[in-house]
């Protein structure tokens, strides 16, 4: 009876905690987005070291409903913006956010929180521009001219020159202009939708998460995630993508681990292949990309986790 009581209390606690991060800062990036979104399209159309990092930060400002990151990839291609820019896009937009960097910060502390950002801008920087040297139709299909209201549309002879139409399934859909009116009441809505949209993922994850801390002896985690730590780590990855679950769910699982003894390399292990790579995704790339793609994406998220992990228990 006390371990549930003490299961039931860790779960309302995580609850709150993620519920209050989720909506305030998704509230916050709205404004942000909406505020500064013709800048992010002009920006993103170059072709230089710059554009990277542009497309980098774009992707940490990206809608967090699971829906937004592969429809805005496709509008990237269809609008000719280089693929491996489009691909720095790809690999941040489920790693790195304000709320993944909020709730790093609550869980593991600062260092943990820059450490993570620091390493996967540098290590997506170098990944995206070791693409732009190989050709792109060696991993991409045909990507058909749009010919309906997409994401955003651009001049064929003005590569700058972007009209951004909001149709995602994640986007407001009200009109932008020069001057820019920002509706708070309906971005606040936006936000709420957004966090219903996650909900179930929230339940599961904090459930899960509370249910190990309270139920699961600690001697059976540590038996497989504890030892030789290059395995462990290695483990934690590969069990991370076949659960396919979002980096803000799961956090609170990677707590209950790490107040069980499960070192921070192995939880960070897992938490990024199972945010970066998912079964659903992959899906949806498959519209886009050749298996050869498909393959690099996976050993690519895998090796990310992976050497991220065993930097973390390095340091």
């Amino acid at each position: 009876m006390q371990s549930f009581l003490n299961t039931f209390k860790e779960f309302l606690y995580l609850f709150t905690e993620l519920s209050v991060l989720f909506i305030a800062i998704s509230f916050l990036v709205s404004i942000i987005n909406q505020k500064y979104e013709g800048i992010f399209k002009k920006q993103l159309a170059g072709d230089k070291i710059s554009s990277y990092f542009k497309a980098i930060f774009l992707g940490a400002l990206t809608p967090f409903c699971s829906c937004s990151t592969i429809p805005l990839l496709r509008a990237f291609l269809e609008a000719k913006v280089k693929l491996s820019i489009a691909l720095a896009y790809l690999f941040t937009s489920p790693l790195i956010n304000p709320i993944i960097f909020s709730m790093l910060f609550v869980t593991f502390g600062l260092k943990l929180s820059l450490i993570y950002v620091v390493f996967l801008i540098f290590l997506i920087f170098i990944i995206s521009f070791v693409f732009s040297k190989f050709k792109e139709d060696s991993f991409l299909k045909h990507i058909p001219k749009n010919t309906k209201s997409s994401i955003f549309t651009q001049s064929a002879h003005n590569p700058s020159n972007f009209i951004f139409k909001q149709k995602s399934c994640c986007a407001n859909t009200q009109d932008k202009s020069k001057n820019i009116t920002i509706n708070y009441k309906e971005l606040f809505k936006e936000s709420l939708k957004n966090y219903k949209k996650l909900l179930p993922y929230i339940v599961v994850a904090v459930f899960i998460g509370a249910f190990i801390h309270g139920f699961i002896p600690q001697e059976i985690l540590q038996k497989y995630l504890n030892g030789n730590e290059i395995l462990s780590i290695a483990l934690a990855a590969f069990l991370g993508i076949f659960l396919y679950l979002r980096v803000e769910t799961i956090i609170p699982i990677g707590l209950a681990l790490l107040q069980m003894g499960i070192s921070q390399g192995v939880i960070m292990s897992f938490l990024i292949a199972g945010a970066g790579c998912s079964l659903p995704e992959l899906v949806l790339l498959k519209q886009m990309f050749k298996m050869k793609f498909l393959f690099l994406f996976v050993m690519i998220i895998l090796g990310v986790a992976i050497s991220f992990g065993i930097f973390i228990n390095l340091i």
